[in-house]
């Protein structure tokens, strides 16, 4: 979203920050601008909170506010959620990584780029203490909020030094280019020697290609496992992309069975509700070729003299009186 004069004029001159928290200072602002710079505080991770009369930030909230002031624009929590790069897991989801995990009261659990937190809390509910990992800071302060973890890091997941300490690691990384294994990867390097991380990631995964080898080859060496998630799963967060759940012991057990990776034909895609534009078009068009080939052949059969016509005929002909000129006329000059 691109700020408005109005709104950077408050953000510039109506703002005093002292560490986590903000203050709007001057006269009570007009409801509907109002709501306006707080969707901008709260993209950028400020909540207000009533009992410090302030917006409190997950990080020093001059330094959140920054690159708004700098850019003039900010993503606000309503676009992120419309974009490609962030679906919540749905309860079903979350509930089977959970189970998968086993996890158990007592127990140290990491979710790295936890998003808005679904997993993190399913996994607090089971007694376990969670760490969490997310570079968003809006989706950090919805997390600080729920109040389901110990820590919270804002930051690249990608970039945080490696600990392991963790007994369970969960998650449901973003997707784009392969970014998946890449945090999957990393977060092994989080696990205790006896520990298990379970992920949600993209059916791509599963494909057996250059781009994969590497993963696919780790998932079998730790004696991991992978299983479909449901076609249409993720519906409900605004996407169809297919998906598996992946479960990587931090150690290969001595009882580990060969991986066995799900196949297309066990993961059926629903049909998609609206036709890809291009593929209408193509069907547009051959459409067009084929009325034009037949109008063609049309066309030539109407030209050809009556006598070719009676010679090249197979079934019984009549014998009709020979026509008049002025008795029919084709005009076909348009018909190719």
């Amino acid at each position: 979203m691109k700020l408005t004069d109005d709104l950077l004029t408050v953000l510039t001159t109506r703002v005093e920050t002292d560490g986590t928290h903000l203050v709007l200072t001057g006269p009570r602002m007009e409801p509907r601008l109002y709501q306006r710079v707080n969707e901008v505080l709260e993209a950028v991770g400020g909540r207000w909170t009533t009992g410090v009369q302030a917006h409190v930030f997950p990080v020093d909230a001059a330094q959140a506010l920054a690159p708004v002031l700098t850019t003039g624009q900010v993503v606000t929590l309503r676009e992120k959620r419309q974009s490609a790069q962030y679906f919540p897991t749905p309860n079903a989801v979350v509930q089977r990584v959970i189970g998968l995990a086993a996890i158990e009261p007592g127990m140290e659990v990491l979710e790295p780029s936890a998003g808005s937190g679904a997993i993190a809390t399913a996994a607090a509910e089971r007694g376990a203490t969670v760490d969490c990992i997310e570079q968003d800071p809006g989706y950090a302060a919805i997390l600080a909020e729920a109040g389901c973890a110990r820590t919270l890091t804002v930051a690249d997941f990608l970039t945080v030094p490696a600990e392991p300490r963790y007994d369970r690691v969960v998650m449901n990384p973003p997707f784009t280019r392969g970014t998946d294994m890449a945090h999957v990867e990393h977060a092994l390097r989080f696990l205790k020697p006896d520990g298990l991380l379970v992920s949600v990631m993209s059916w791509a995964v599963t494909e057996a290609t250059r781009k994969t080898a590497k993963f696919r080859a780790l998932v079998e060496a730790r004696g991991g496992s992978v299983e479909a998630i449901a076609a249409g799963a993720f519906k409900e967060s605004g996407t169809d992309i297919p998906t598996v759940i992946v479960t990587i012991p931090a150690t290969r057990p001595a009882d580990a069975q060969p991986t066995v990776w799900p196949s297309r034909e066990a993961h059926a895609t629903p049909e998609p509700e609206f036709q890809d534009p291009a593929e209408i078009a193509r069907e547009i068009a051959d459409h067009l070729r084929e009325a034009t080939r037949i109008m063609d052949d049309l066309a030539r059969d109407l030209a050809l003299p009556i006598s070719r016509v009676e010679q090249t005929a197979t079934a019984d002909v009549l014998n009709l009186p020979a026509p008049r000129e002025e008795q029919l006329t084709f005009d076909i000059g348009e018909a190719s």
